[in-house]
C-alpha cells in the first residue's frame, strides 16, 4: 500500500512510525495516509484529463459516505472535489468542510423532509430521484421555500456490478433507481411542475467493479435513454455516471482508468452533457488502517487464536460481507509464519477478522494492521457490547493530526438516562 511502507522493520504510515501512533493514542485507532488519497484522486483526475477535452471534464463528487470525517472532506475539497452525499449529516459535513451547494449531489434513498430540505436551504447542484414520491416531495417543500430544484433521475439497467450481493444496487430486485419505462413518465411529470427542473440521468451499478467492460452496458442504456428522452422533446444536460471503482483487499484487479476514460469518452462524452461521477472507496479505502493491539494468543487443540483489542463494533466488514482484509504485524515481519483465527473480544462467533490466515508470528502486546480499512470502518463502527468508537488519526509526511478523538464510556453513557418513573 502507497503510504503504509516499512522502514528499518518497522511499519510505517509515511514518515511516522505506527508504534510512536498507538503510544500516543492508543490502540485500537485508525489511521489515514493524506498521501494515498492524493494520489488516488489525482490518478482518477489525470485519466479522465487524457481522454477528455479540458471542457468537458467530469465533476469527481467524492462518494462520502465510505468516511465521513470532516478533516478527510476538507483535504479532498482542497483537492478540486465535488461532494455525494445520501443523509442531512453528510450535507451538514460536507458544508463545514468547504463545499459549496453547486458541488454537492444527493443521492440519498428515501429521502425525508428536513433532509430535502436542507439540501434546498444549500442550493445543491441536484436531487438524483429513486421513486416517484420523492420527486413529488422535492417538488413540494421546493415549494414552500420558493425554490427551484434540478432534479436528474437514476436509472436501474438491471445490470449486476461485481463484489458480494450485498454491495450490488443495479439490479432489478434492487431497490434503488427506476426502470426506463418509469423514468419516461417521470421527466413528464417533472417538466409540468412548477418547482422542479428535470436535468439529466443517473446510473450505479455497485461496487468493487474491476473490471472496465461492467461500465459498458450501462453506460449504453444511459446513453439510449438519453436519445429517446431527447427525441420526445425532452431536455437532457447533466449524466450522473456514478463510481464502483474498486480497491485491493487481497487479490482484486486494479480498474484500468484509461480503459474506463475510453468507455465515458466513447459513450457518454457524445451526449453533450454535463459528466459526473462519484468514487467513494476508490479515494479513501487503501488509505486507512485499523491499529489493535495483541491481547493474548489463545491456543486450542484446533486452533491459534489472536485476540485483539479491536472488534466488529470498530469494523464489521468481515462479519457484515464475510470481506477480506489484509492483516499483518507492524514488526517482527520476518518471523516464522504461523497460522491463526484472528479474532476480536466481542461475545460473538461472528467477531472474527480472518479465519485460517497465516501471517507472521505475533505474540502478546504485539501490533497489527487490518489494511486497507479506509472506506466503510469507522463509519460503520457502533457502540455494541458497549464499547466506544475508537479515535481517527490523519498522517501527511511529518505531520500528525487527531481528526477524531474517540470516545469515552463517560460520553457514552452521558447520553442515556433513566425516566423518573423508574
Amino acid at each position: 500500500m502507497t503510504g503504509f511502507i516499512e522502514k528499518n522493520g518497522v511499519l510505517h504510515v509515511d514518515n511516522i512510525a505506527l508504534p510512536d501512533i498507538a503510544k500516543e493514542y492508543g490502540t485500537p485507532c485508525y489511521v489515514y495516509s493524506a498521501s494515498v488519497i492524493k494520489a488516488q484522486f489525482t490518478a482518477l483526475k489525470e485519466a479522465m484529463e487524457r481522454a477528455l477535452p479540458a471542457d468537458r471534464q467530469p465533476l469527481l463528487c467524492y462518494a462520502c459516505k465510505a468516511n465521513t470525517n470532516i478533516a478527510i472532506l476538507k483535504l479532498l475539497q482542497t483537492l478540486g472535489s465535488g461532494l455525494e452525499i445520501v443523509s442531512e449529516g453528510e450535507l451538514l459535513k460536507g458544508i463545514k468542510a468547504g463545499f459549496t451547494g453547486d458541488q454537492i449531489i444527493s443521492t440519498s434513498f428515501g429521502k425525508n423532509e428536513s433532509e430535502i430540505k436542507a439540501c434546498l436551504e444549500a442550493n445543491i447542484l441536484q436531487f438524483n430521484i429513486e421513486a416517484p414520491e420523492e420527486l413529488e416531495n422535492v417538488n413540494k417543500f421546493a415549494a414552500q421555500m420558493n425554490k427551484t430544484a434540478n432534479v436528474v433521475f437514476r436509472l436501474n439497467p438491471n445490470l449486476s456490478g461485481g463484489g458480494h450481493s450485498k454491495i450490488n444496487t443495479g439490479r432489478k430486485e434492487d431497490k434503488f433507481g427506476n426502470t426506463a419505462e418509469d423514468i419516461l413518465t417521470l421527466y413528464k411529470r417533472a417538466e409540468d411542475m412548477s418547482n422542479v427542473t428535470p436535468v439529466g440521468l443517473s446510473i450505479h451499478i455497485g461496487s468493487q467493479v474491476s473490471q472496465v467492460e461492467v461500465f459498458k452496458p450501462g453506460f449504453e442504456k444511459l446513453a439510449e435513454l438519453v436519445g429517446i428522452l431527447r427525441a420526445q422533446g425532452h431536455t437532457v444536460t447533466h449524466t450522473d455516471i456514478g463510481g464502483g471503482f474498486p480497491v485491493v483487499y487481497h487479490d482484486e484487479a486494479n480498474l484500468d482508468l484509461d480503459a474506463y476514460a475510453q468507455w465515458v469518452r466513447d459513450i457518454i462524452l457524445p451526449l453533450n452533457t454535463q459528466i459526473q461521477m462519484e468514487p467513494g472507496r476508490y479515494m479513501v479505502g487503501n488509505a486507512g488502517v485499523l491499529l489493535a493491539k495483541t491481547q493474548y494468543i489463545k491456543t486450542t487443540p484446533s486452533k491459534n487464536f489472536i485476540v485483539l483489542d479491536a472488534a466488529m463494533n470498530d469494523l464489521i466488514r468481515p462479519t457484515l460481507y464475510e470481506a477480506y482484509h489484509g492483516i499483518r504485524p507492524v514488526m517482527g515481519h520476518n518471523a516464522p509464519m504461523e497460522t491463526y483465527d484472528i479474532v476480536g473480544p466481542i461475545c460473538e462467533s461472528g467477531d472474527v477478522f480472518a479465519k485460517n490466515r497465516e501471517i507472521p508470528t505475533v505474540s502478546k502486546d504485539d501490533l497489527v494492521v487490518i489494511q486497507s480499512a479506509g472506506a466503510y470502518g469507522f463509519a460503520m463502527a457502533s457502540n455494541y457490547n458497549t464499547r466506544t468508537l475508537p479515535p481517527e488519526i490523519l498522517v501527511d509526511g511529518d505531520n500528525v493530526a487527531v481528526i477524531n478523538k474517540g470516545q469515552t464510556l463517560e460520553e457514552l453513557m452521558g447520553r442515556e438516562s433513566i425516566p423518573d418513573w423508574l
